[in-house]
């Protein structure tokens, strides 16, 4: 999630877990200046949601275009469309795990947390760390390149690309 949120853990009197809940407890408002819009300039506004995963609400929101209209893109527009994604996923998992992640389970959990985080990572393994950057530099390029910004790219559109 982009932003705040908690979660509430509900125990029954056993003190196992009966319930838990996920709450997202602030106003983001993006349902609200997508009201009464076009429903082609829905892709390039709701990419703006994440700058972490834009190219999954620009999908997201030109494959429902796609159903509405009733639509079936052509095959390279679709190949198109899953190459950018996959740019995503690849640029959104390194950055998760090399910059988010490793640090903890490379530096270990009991490693000085004035340390454990990616500048640590860099001193502790500077090639790994190099990786980790090199690849979600690949991803964004791959975003950049069909989409014309690594971030919030307004590429695809409903019908098509």
């Amino acid at each position: 999630i982009e932003g705040h949120a908690k979660i509430s853990v509900y125990l029954d009197d056993a003190g196992e877990v009966e319930d838990a809940r996920f709450h997202v407890v602030e106003f983001r408002g993006f349902e609200k200046f997508c009201e009464g819009r076009p429903m082609w300039e829905m892709a390039g506004i709701t990419a703006r949601i994440c700058g972490i995963c834009p190219v999954s609400h620009l999908l997201a929101s030109a494959k429902t275009g796609d159903k509405i209209q009733a639509v079936q893109i052509p095959p390279a527009g679709e190949k198109l469309r899953r190459m950018m994604n996959l740019g995503q996923i690849t640029q959104s998992h390194a950055l998760s795990f090399f910059h988010l992640s490793s640090p903890d389970f490379l530096l270990g959990w009991d490693s000085d947390p004035a340390k454990r985080n990616v500048f640590g990572l860099i001193a502790a393994d500077p090639d790994l760390a190099r990786s980790g950057i090199r690849l979600r530099q690949f991803g964004q390029k791959v975003i950049e390149l069909l989409g014309a910004k690594k971030i919030h790219p307004a590429w695809s559109i409903p019908g098509g690309v």
